[in-house]
């Protein structure tokens, strides 16, 4: 399975030589492919990568880049071109390796964005299309287009799996398998949930994604979430296993990913490096022991009822 590395802390969380450390282990453990978006800490986080590709950090590195219609007037052409540019200026790069729609706009006509997005296709600024946050029938209703006219295809889906956020697993992914997109992950840790430092429903956090992030206390922070960390966390103190490399394995090993886990991703994010040597090396460990599972496929059960849906309107 492929790991890519998430930047949505750099420059929050991740001052500028920490970044570059993390992305020259990221490159010595044998991974490229790097994750930021136009909207990321107000530009900081493009900003900072800029510096870094100045000074030869992100070489031989494959660059992902989102164009997000929040705070803005939709997905219209405009704002594609203007957030590409500007995303592009940051950076310091003349073309992208990937470029995703970070999430729907429903006002514009999809057609007319997809046309902008395939002008910049034709003109060089970026090699491969994706989709995030999207439903299952916009991505049909998106590949069918681009099929129709002629414009590239989505080749990857970026969305939000962990072993206690599976609604992907209903629709999205078999109509992923059906056009032949492949899947990132990300949240592999439902932001931090899973990493067991957070036991407590009343004690919300100062900083990090829980305090800066409306969606993310809707996704993970509740009562029911809680109620079944302490098992998933026993379980992998039986194993001596660490709940956060246990969260990585499941999604590795034992989600529907593990099917066909050739194309597939994770998507690592870290505010520490010390934080992504260890997720890095849980990507290089086993299955999980079977108690493990099975706490983690109990956990889904009781959580499955408020699993957030796995699309934005």
């Amino acid at each position: 399975m492929q790991v890519i590395l998430g930047t949505m802390t750099f420059s929050d969380q991740v001052d500028r030589d920490t970044a570059a450390q993390m992305i020259g282990e990221f490159k010595a453990a044998g991974h490229h492919e790097l994750d930021t978006a136009y909207v990321y800490n107000k530009g900081n986080t493009e900003l900072l990568l800029g510096e870094l590709n100045r000074t030869g950090v992100l070489d031989d590195t494959y660059l992902a880049g989102k164009v997000n219609p929040r705070n803005e007037a939709g997905l219209t052409p405009e704002v594609v071109d203007r957030q590409l540019s500007t995303s592009l200026e940051r950076l310091g790069k003349d073309s992208l390796d990937l470029f995703y729609l970070h999430m729907p706009d429903l006002h514009t006509p999809i057609a007319t964005t997809l046309e902008a997005v395939f002008r910049h296709y034709q003109a060089g600024r970026f090699r491969h299309f994706g989709l995030s946050n999207y439903a299952a029938w916009q991505v049909a209703e998106i590949v069918e287009l681009c099929r129709h006219n002629g414009w590239m295809e989505p080749i990857v889906y970026q969305g939000m799996y962990n072993a206690l956020t599976r609604d992907v697993e209903r629709e999205l992914l078999p109509c992923l398998k059906n056009y032949g997109i492949k899947f990132y992950a990300y949240n592999p840790l439902a932001g931090g949930l899973l990493s067991g430092k957070y036991r407590s429903v009343n004690e919300k956090p100062q900083a990090g994604r829980f305090a800066t992030f409306d969606e993310y206390p809707a996704r993970y922070w509740k009562a029911d979430y809680f109620s079944v960390i302490d098992t998933i966390a026993e379980a992998c103190r039986s194993e001596n296993i660490a709940p956060a490399a246990a969260a990585i394995r499941w999604l590795i090993h034992h989600s529907k990913l593990a099917d066909d886990p050739t194309g597939h991703g994770v998507i690592l994010g870290a505010s520490s490096l010390a934080h992504l040597r260890q997720n890095l090396t849980a990507c290089e460990e086993g299955p999980l022991p079977a108690a493990i599972v099975e706490a983690l496929d109990a956990g889904w059960e009781e959580v499955r009822p408020s699993c957030i849906k796995y699309f934005r309107p």
